[in-house]
């Protein structure tokens, strides 16, 4: 039976949705039967669900997809995870009767090892499924004792993964125990399958957990295996960080150039999420070496590797010097030369707490905790927990150091490693620093258009109608021209045909945005209930070819997210269209309607004076975070007092949650 459903699951492995409905349907039907007809095996109903549950875990994990992997783990456990739930029970009594039923025991061991390293991966990478993982270490390693010296594939991928696992939990003599058996099957087998992964463990765990020292692992391996460009460029980028300066300066060369081979076959990828996630792993696999170069504020080599993995040429490269944002232990920023070594996660976890109370959204990134990532990802704020975010975001970000530093360096962008939704312009704004680009491309930007005509597409939004009026005055007044799209002309068609033509310098859009986190490739702009533009077909658009930039303001909730369950991921609807010849600016999370037409008004008042793209976003977040009298006086100067009143006692009370969501993306 399990043969015949996991062939029906192959069917739709490219139909994410139909191989979700169809697994659900199956998981449902398993408890059904079991209740129904006593004489069911519990072990057979145990077993089917593992397997079943195998391959949506496997496509989560192949797929960089932290969410679904968890989501599917605990399914095959407990009762089947939906979209929807926000928590998820499981009970290991069954499996460990099964385990031990001489009956089904070998057919247990099987499923269970193939689930193993999805597991095992998930806990290492994003700190999640922390019980889970914890009750079913034991029984796993268990059978990769027994069991990894034949030397079969997935018994061997599950060690590799329970290695990482035992190394984080501070179980070394486990680890090395498993670490010697590996060591000794990559030297006996360097044609093993997994030969490659194996090199990569030993050589990168420190302290060492093999005979031999990791340095002469990678050499050893990069000599004797056959190994594809990803796992080179891991062995070469593990070798590159334990060289002293002088070593790593003459071999920065030959590891930028494995590099360049390894983008070039990314690029190659047609589905733009797809090479998002890709992107990712590559992302992943440096982040040692890139730490190292800002532990040693070598800023020329750490911008030669970051144009590459942005597949960036020199001359193209933007001016001017960047500051950089990365997770170093507990801090998120650090001036060159002062990157602390690991500290823990303890701020990181509380950030992604925070967020995830506040937000209603389940955030994965390196530090999320198992309760974090329980929380249900529904979209609706909660202003109960607005404190408990700034004050996580402040102990998380040193913003008054980062202020300093970008104003008396003058520097122009960021290179951010943050997770996405962390507001680092508004609190910035809120520190009276500089509010600097989010650069989602490290191209020059080109320069911007002088603003004189604007189109707006008005969804069915709340407030939308007041926003196209204020629009609608603010650019008159000032002489430029203001287009409005409403009614039955607010389609998708008509939206993706005026983006790929050049007859505004500015596109407007006041409607709903949608960024699902249990799907976020599903993302897309809501024009009306039945008009949507999807991510996809957004980001495979072509842009006008212009000398100057234009300017896409996506007026809507969620449009400035990014998919977040990756290491690295710039999918998502405003990232994945800001660049060179098109700056975005977006919000991070859901707006309140009142909030989404007092940010708009600032914004157009500044657009309308003449402003440029950045100076025009930060001058109005700036504004954005006035006070209510002054606010109302700003704009009854600029006679839209009547036209915003509504909107404008809407946003009377703001917290966070307003006026952090604004984003400005190059």
């Amino acid at each position: 039976m399990a043969l015949i459903l996991r062939e029906q699951q192959g069917r739709l492995a490219e139909s994410p949705r139909l191989l979700e409905q169809f697994t659900l349907g199956v998981l449902n039907d398993i408890q059904r039967l079991q209740a129904a007809d006593p004489a069911v095996p519990e072990p057979a109903c145990v077993v089917l669900a593992m397997l079943m549950c195998w391959s949506p875990a496997r496509r989560g994990f192949e797929y960089a997809q932290p969410l679904e992997m968890w989501r599917w783990l605990h399914s095959a456990f407990g009762d089947p995870v939906t979209r929807e739930a926000g928590t998820a029970d499981f009970d290991l009594a069954p499996l460990d009767r099964t385990l031990r039923n001489d009956t089904w025991t070998a057919l247990a061991q099987s499923a269970l090892i193939t689930l193993a390293p999805i597991l095992f991966h998930l806990n290492t990478t994003a700190q999640s499924a922390e019980d889970l993982a914890r009750q079913l270490c034991p029984p796993v390693l268990v059978l990769c004792r027994a069991q990894i010296a034949r030397g079969s594939v997935p018994v061997v991928e599950a060690a590799v993964q329970l290695v990482k696992y035992l190394v984080r939990q501070e179980q070394r003599s486990d680890a090395c125990e498993l670490g010697h058996v590996l060591e000794k099957l990559l030297y006996t087998r360097p044609d093993h399958p997994m030969a490659g992964a194996i090199a990569v463990l030993l050589a990168g765990e420190q302290p060492p957990i093999t005979h031999r020292q990791p340095d002469w692992i990678a050499h050893w391996a990069l000599g004797h295996l056959t190994l594809n460009p990803y796992t080179v460029l891991a062995l070469r980028t593990i070798t590159a960080v334990r060289m002293s300066a002088p070593e790593l300066a003459a071999f920065f060369p030959t590891v930028l150039s494995q590099l360049e081979t390894v983008v070039a076959l990314v690029e190659q990828e047609e589905d733009a999420a797809q090479r998002s996630r890709d992107r990712g792993r590559v992302w992943s696999m440096s982040g040692p070496l890139v730490h190292t170069l800002l532990q040693a504020g070598n800023v020329e080599q750490l911008m030669q590797w970051l144009s590459v993995w942005y597949g960036v040429e020199p001359g193209e490269r933007r001016s001017g010097r960047c500051v950089l944002l990365a997770a170093g232990g507990s801090r998120a920023w650090y001036r060159p030369q002062t990157a602390p070594e690991s500290e823990g996660d303890t701020a990181l976890v509380r950030l992604t707490a925070g967020m995830n109370a506040a937000l209603g959204k389940s955030l994965v990134t390196h530090g999320l905790s198992d309760a974090a990532l329980t929380t249900p990802a529904t979209g609706r704020k909660s202003f109960e927990y607005v404190a408990e975010l700034e004050e996580a975001l402040l102990a998380y970000l040193d913003v008054a150091d980062l202020a300093e530093y970008a104003s008396s360096e003058k520097a122009e962008a960021f290179v951010s490693t943050l997770p996405s939704l962390t507001p680092v312009q508004s609190l910035l704004a809120r520190r009276h620093g500089p509010v600097l680009p989010l650069a989602v491309s490290l191209r020059q930007p080109l320069p911007d258009r002088p603003v004189a005509a604007v189109q707006l597409w008005c969804g069915d939004a709340p407030f939308a109608q007041a926003e196209a009026e204020v629009l609608k005055t603010v650019f008159s007044y000032a002489g430029i021209r203001c287009d409005i799209v409403n009614g039955d002309e607010v389609t998708r068609t008509n939206f993706l045909a005026s983006y790929e033509r050049d007859d505004y310098d500015v596109l407007w859009v006041a409607a709903h945005g949608r960024h699902p986190l249990m799907d976020p490739d599903d993302s897309s702009i809501l024009l009306t209930s039945t008009e949507q533009v999807p991510l996809q077909e957004l980001a495979a658009a072509p842009l006008p070819s212009t000398a100057q930039r234009r300017l896409l303001v996506l007026n809507t909730c969620d449009s400035a997210a990014a998919n977040a369950q990756g290491p690295y991921d710039d999918h998502g609807l405003a990232r994945s269209v800001a660049g060179p010849r098109q700056a975005v600016i977006g919000h991070l999370w859901p707006v309140p309607g009142g909030a989404a037409v007092v940010f708009g008004a600032l914004l157009a008042c500044e657009l309308a004076d003449g402003s440029g793209f950045a100076e025009a976003f930060e001058e109005a977040l700036r504004a954005f975070q006035d006070t209510w009298p002054n606010l109302a006086r700003r704009f009854g100067d600029r006679g839209l007092g009547a036209q915003i009143a509504e909107a404008l006692d809407d946003f009377r009370d703001p917290t966070l949650l307003d006026w952090g969501s604004p984003a400005f993306l190059e």
